[in-house]
């Protein structure tokens, strides 16, 4: 079995700040600092939100896997 953990472990930091950063984003679309066009940043948002969504389901599958072998 492959040990994918390292990769999920980075790939879940990355999904963090970018999810982060389009919450920043899309706050900001609602003031007078941010880019007038919030339709744009929420797709990103909810893009971004997707994705890690299935990280976690990717981590949870893996940790499932780990727990079939573990207890046989």
């Amino acid at each position: 079995m492959f040990d994918v953990a390292g990769s999920l472990v980075a790939a879940l930091s990355s999904a963090r700040t970018d999810l982060s950063a389009a919450a920043g984003a899309v706050s900001q679309s609602q003031t007078g600092f941010g880019q007038p066009r919030s339709d744009t940043l929420l797709a990103s948002a909810a893009r971004r939100a997707i994705f890690s969504e299935a990280l976690l389901n990717a981590v949870h599958a893996r940790l499932a896997e780990i727990k079939s072998v573990t207890h046989g």
